[in-house]
């Protein structure tokens, strides 16, 4: 079926996302996917939609214009490849890198470029510097043949140069950290539910639950 990659910014204003939905229920357009944030005031929102049949990017375009005519937004659609899909690391382990301190230009290009040069696709990305303070967090795909180890050491080099603090959790264990509710499963005393412990975690390879196999590496 048909694919389509469209993507919309404007003025963050109430009620986008559901004129953006609209139009694309009103040409029987099937949501697939959908990321969405507001960056300092403006809104932006990209989409994975599946039709039926093939659509005119113009038709697209137009249905949306005209549905959220009072946001004035920017539409651009791209109509999806499938020769373009295949991941740029099969087989990749996804990590979470996360990145703190202060702010300084140039600190987004270089941790990307440590990226790339080992080969690591970063799969999501999002940074904000608030005052002097900056922050990121980095989904990646990092290649079966690189540890972990390495990209912590990576950091830590970069780290000492630009005063920052870097850290690598493979994605199960961030994810047994920060949302409880999804992973805390079975049944302990009293009734309570339990956490996951390390060995429990699916997918995750024994390997890096323990220290030396830097499932979890910190700065």
């Amino acid at each position: 079926m048909p694919k389509y990659i469209i993507s919309l910014t404007a003025a963050d204003r109430v009620g986008i996302v559901y004129s953006v939905a609209g139009a694309l229920l009103d040409l029987q357009g099937n949501i697939l996917e959908l990321s969405q944030t507001v960056m300092r005031g403006y809104f932006t929102i990209i989409l994975e939609v599946e039709f039926a049949a093939a659509k005119p990017a113009k038709l697209l375009v137009d249905t949306i214009l005209e549905r959220g005519r009072r946001f004035d937004p920017q539409v651009l659609v791209t109509e999806v490849k499938e020769p373009a899909r295949k991941p740029a690391v099969p087989d990749g382990d996804r990590f979470i890198l996360t990145i703190l301190g202060g702010d300084a230009q140039g600190i987004i290009h270089g941790i990307s470029g440590l990226m790339a040069a080992h080969g690591v696709n970063i799969t999501d990305l999002h940074a904000r510097v608030d005052g002097s303070r900056f922050s990121m967090v980095m989904e990646a795909l990092i290649p079966p043949d690189l540890t972990p180890g390495t990209i912590r050491s990576e950091l830590e080099r970069y780290g000492r140069e630009q005063g920052i603090e870097g850290y690598v959790q493979h994605e199960n264990i961030f994810l047994a950290t920060t949302e409880p509710g999804p992973v805390r499963v079975g049944v302990g005393q009293a009734g309570r539910s339990r956490p996951l412990a390390h060995a429990e975690i699916p997918g995750l390879d024994p390997a890096h639950a323990q220290d030396g196999g830097n499932g979890l590496a910190s700065h």
